[in-house]
């Protein structure tokens, strides 16, 4: 009925001003619909600008992660390196002269040390590599101590940014410039690239670690070493108290030897397990590496 209506009285309007009705409702409507567009076009201009400075920023921190993984590793090669050839010349200089196999270079090679002293005298050029091996130790130690200090703070700069990024997402959700999709893309997004930051983090600790560990008892025994190459050179060695000493460091009873050589025994034991647990690390920290980029 309403429908029959309009168009009766439809027909009872002339044309011409049929035309002019429907010009002017255009020219209304134009106004309206350019906002509306304008409004739509703002949010999904906001939307879209929002997605590519959350992207932009993920990506820079992905390249971040990639060139402190690179740096590590060049860190970890050439720490271990090194801590490995310390402990070899410790081994070296503590361990009996072997018997003559196929020639290989030593660490030792060119240093003039008398692996098989027949009096003290001949332990002097040992006692300065000892001493040297010691001051090269806590360098190496100071050096990991100042790298966990840089990568702590590291860490907590990159937690606060992370925070603010989450803060930022939930706030243009909220004002209803980001819609439901985004944020949850966005979000999720975010938290993996955390949680990265959280693995590279405890792997880092974990290094430190091991090699701090490793590289505390690498002193411990250069410090007995060069004890007992000193009491042993100036003729003071105490042999009842020196025995308690090495009995502390060798983990057994005094062999029934000289007790320069027990502690050349128990330095070389240490030595071995020092270098499977460094290598096991290092197996350790390749593999951790491999996840972490998958």
């Amino acid at each position: 009925f309403g429908s029959s209506v309009c168009s009766s009285l439809h027909s009872r309007i002339p044309p011409l001003l049929q035309r002019r009705l429907t010009q002017r409702m255009v020219r209304c409507a134009i106004p309206v619909l350019s906002l509306l567009l304008a409004a739509h076009g703002a949010l999904a201009v906001t939307v879209v600008s929002a997605s590519r400075s959350g992207a932009t920023a993920r990506t820079t921190e992905w390249r971040a992660l990639a060139e402190v993984n690179a740096e590590g590793r060049r860190f970890w090669v050439s720490q271990w390196s090194g801590l490995e050839a310390d402990i070899k010349r410790l081994h070296d200089v503590a361990a009996p002269a072997p018997a003559k196999k196929e020639h290989r270079k030593s660490p030792l090679a060119g240093l003039k040390l008398n692996l098989e002293p027949k009096s003290p005298a001949d332990l002097l050029p040992a006692l300065a590599m000892l001493k040297g091996l010691y001051e090269d130790g806590k360098e190496r130690i100071g050096k990991l101590n100042v790298r966990e200090k840089d990568l702590k703070a590291q860490y907590e700069t990159k937690k606060a940014e992370h925070d603010r990024r989450i803060e930022a997402v939930e706030a243009k959700f909220k004002n209803n410039t980001l819609s439901a999709e985004w944020r949850t893309n966005e979000t999720r997004d975010e938290s993996r690239l955390w949680n990265y930051w959280e693995r590279v983090r405890e792997r880092q600790h974990k290094q430190y670690h091991t090699s701090l560990k490793i590289q505390h008892g690498t002193l411990e025994k250069t410090k007995t070493m060069i004890d007992m190459y000193e009491k042993t050179i100036s003729g003071k060695a105490d042999k009842t108290t020196v025995a308690k000493q090495l009995r502390k460091v060798g983990g057994g009873a005094l062999p029934d030897i000289v007790f320069l050589q027990a502690a050349q025994t128990a330095t070389v034991r240490f030595c071995e397990q020092a270098t499977n647990e460094l290598h096991g690390a290092q197996k350790e920290a390749q593999q951790a590496l491999s996840v972490e980029v998958e």
